[in-house]
Formats: structure tokens, sequence, C-alpha cells
């Protein structure tokens, strides 16, 4: 295993504190401007580091990039998403690192079918499957999990089009992946995904059933937040 060199690590902790304090709290713009001063600090430290070392910064570089992405998407600013996609992806490659890599196809490909690029978009998601599928790691099973969320959430918002039933099967299939490693976060989207396709299909009772669940594990995230704290 790679040693990541303290500075490195602690710009890490930053970001994830970050997230889970501030971005998963809804607080975007305090999380944004965080993240913002932690790409400014390893694009610092990349200036004077060795090799295995510098592959460590492009990982956590390539994650940072991919929390400000997604913010900005979320924040209905998808062009300047999809531009720092294009640099994510690009220390996801200078990190030499498979996840840091799969993950960053996974960010860049839902940019792309944000922004009206569905081709492009499909094909990034489809090269972060296989990645994913290539291992059976937590991080190659969680990836694959929010793989399918995700290809749940775009049908849900309207982006892509297919027909509920299919919502379904991949929202089910993301359960089945992430609830054995315990992905509280990816098992509550899955079955919110699941119970908005349900409740498409008029199917109330099941709708209700996955509702539950859906706020029984998202309680279970909190529990987990606060013992973090």
């Amino acid at each position: 295993m790679v040693k990541i060199p303290q500075e490195i690590e602690e710009i890490e902790n930053q970001i994830e504190e970050a997230l889970w304090s501030l971005e998963m709290h809804d607080e975007k713009e305090k999380a944004l401007e965080i993240y913002l001063e932690a790409e400014t600090k390893l694009d610092k430290l990349a200036l004077t580091m060795e090799k295995s070392a510098f592959h460590e910064q492009q990982r956590v570089l390539s994650y940072c990039l991919m929390r400000q992405g997604n913010l900005l998407r979320q924040m209905g600013k998808s062009e300047e998403a999809l531009a720092i996609s294009e640099r994510e992806i690009a220390a996801a490659r200078g990190s030499e690192n498979e996840i840091a890599l799969a993950r960053s196809l996974m960010s860049n490909g839902t940019n792309y079918i944000v922004t009206g690029g569905v081709g492009k978009g499909n094909e990034l998601l489809e090269k972060a499957r296989e990645l994913f599928e290539g291992g059976d790691s937590y991080n190659h099973q969680q990836g694959l999990g929010w793989y399918w969320i995700i290809q749940a959430d775009l049908v849900n918002a309207g982006i892509i089009e297919k027909e509920p039933a299919e919502v379904i099967e991949v929202s089910t299939r993301a359960l089945e992946i992430l609830k054995p490693i315990e992905n509280w976060p990816g098992v509550a989207r899955a079955y919110a995904a699941r119970a908005n396709a349900q409740e498409k299909m008029g199917n109330g009772e099941a709708a209700a059933g996955d509702r539950q669940e859906q706020e029984y594990y998202q309680s279970k995230v909190e529990v987990e937040e606060k013992g973090a704290g």
C-alpha cells in the first residue's frame, strides 16, 4: 500500500469533513469554498513532489474536483461542472489509480448527459462500469452500486427516456450490491429512486414501503455521521 504524505492526507480529510458536515446538509456554497481551498493547496504541493507522492496528489485532486463538479451540477451550473470534470478526469489518469479513474469517468459521463451529450456520457459511464466490474473490493462494489443508482436517477429526472419498470430493476440491482457492503447512503438513495418509479406506475403500497425503507436507511446514515463527529 502506498503511504500517503501527511499534507495530502490532511487535505483529503478536509474534503471529507466538508462533504459530510456541509455538502450533505445542503450548505453548498460553504462546501464549495472549502473544496476550492483544498484544490489550491494540492496544486501548490504538486510543484515539489516525487512520482509516488504525485500520484496521490492527483488522486485527491481528482476527488476534490469531482466534489466541485457535483455541487455545481446541483446548483444548475452544468456547463461549469462539465469544464471541471475534464480536469478531474485528467487528474484521475495522472493518479494511475483504477478506482479514481472509474469514479471520474462516471462523474464526467453524468455531466455530459446532463448537458445534452447523451451519447458521449453513456460511453463514459459504460467504461466506468467495466472498471468497477473488474474487481471485488469495497470500492469496486460501491462504485458499481452507484452506477446503477445514477442510471435510475437520470430516468427519474426525465433526462434519459426509459420505462419506470426499468428504474425499479436497476434500483433493485443497486440494493443487491450496496446492502451487503453496508453503504447506507447508497441504499437510501436506491430506495428513493425505486419509490419514485413505483409512484409513476401507480404502485402506491410498494412506493410507501420503499419510502419507509429510505427513511430507515437515511436514519442509519445520520447516526453514523453523529458517531463520526
